[in-house]
């Protein structure tokens, strides 16, 4: 299947990461999503959950130190039992899309995965460098890449859409009153709004326009748009910008809505990703893994 539901119109390439070994700013997650990947960092409640997100645009990444953090410490045998596990999870839904890393890696350990035929890199990746050599070179050919050509756009739609009054000024005609309109969806690169009237048929492609979003937590404004959709039939227009450039809009507004189409991001994966009647795998105090009935 694929992530799509009331927060998420369009989704993006999935990367869900069990175990991220480091924290990425908000503008690293924005580069990525332009390179059409979300990285999802998963909760160990959400482990479990995998296969039902599985599809052709999804792919993951699971830290064997972090499944089994307290093995390290304990034989080798609580290692390959964990392993076993892991790999037997893994297969219950596709290994081809799927990698594991772990830091230190037994050969007992290594030899669980091969036989599974799940993949197995021993790297450390706690640091940026290699982090992103990483995601270069093992995690992008997780996906497969002929299925859909990869695109630099997506449409979100955040919880708070419904606050926002949104008003537009036409650039080329600044006599023109202020048209009205309410936010439809947010894309990496424009908007779709809804037209409150019929002023907005003075409107043509192509035309430049200033937009303010204005809700009771938070202003944005655009200072400058170009039409790239008009749909009389449902009043709504397409608005298209480049938050990379000041003319468009300030530093300070474009990291209002990058966050806000990271955070519905999250929002809508974590919403495929909670736990239905199935269980997740956790270790009990003894090292052995046991399944716990999910929230």
């Amino acid at each position: 299947m694929a992530l799509q539901n009331e927060l998420v119109q369009i989704a993006p390439k999935i990367l869900c990461w069990y175990g991220l070994p480091i924290l990425l700013s908000e503008a690293q997650r924005f580069r990525l999503l332009l390179h059409d990947i979300y990285l999802h960092s998963a909760s160990g409640a959400e482990l479990h959950a995998f296969a039902q997100l599985n599809g052709r645009t999804t792919a993951y990444v699971y830290s064997f130190d972090h499944y089994a953090p307290t093995l390290r410490a304990h034989s080798e045998s609580l290692q390959v039992s964990a392993a076993r596990k892991l790999a037997d999870y893994i297969n219950t839904f596709c290994s081809h899309n799927s990698i594991v890393v772990t830091r230190t890696l037994s050969p007992r350990v290594e030899d669980v995965f091969q036989r599974a035929d799940v993949s197995l890199l021993q790297r450390d990746l706690a640091y940026e460098k290699p982090f992103f050599e990483f995601l270069r070179s093992h995690a992008m050919p997780l996906f497969h890449r002929h299925e859909r050509p990869e695109r630099h756009f997506l449409r979100v739609v955040p919880k708070e859409a419904a606050e926002f009054r949104v008003f537009v000024k036409n650039l080329g005609r600044p006599g023109d009153s202020t048209m009205t309109a309410r936010l439809v969806n947010l894309s990496l690169n424009g908007m779709g709004i809804k037209m409150e009237g019929n002023h907005y048929h003075h409107l043509d492609l192509r035309d430049a326009v200033q937009v303010t979003l204005r809700s009771p937590k938070m202003a944005i404004r655009i200072e400058c748009g170009f039409i790239t959709r008009i749909d009389s039939a449902k009043d709504e227009i397409a608005l298209n910008f480049n938050l990379d450039d000041k003319s468009f809009a300030t530093e300070r507004d474009a990291l209002q809505l990058q966050r806000m189409v990271l955070y519905t991001l999250e929002q809508g994966t974590r919403r495929e990703l909670r736990p239905r009647g199935a269980q997740s795998i956790e270790l009990s105090a003894a090292g052995e893994l046991v399944e716990k009935e999910g929230a």
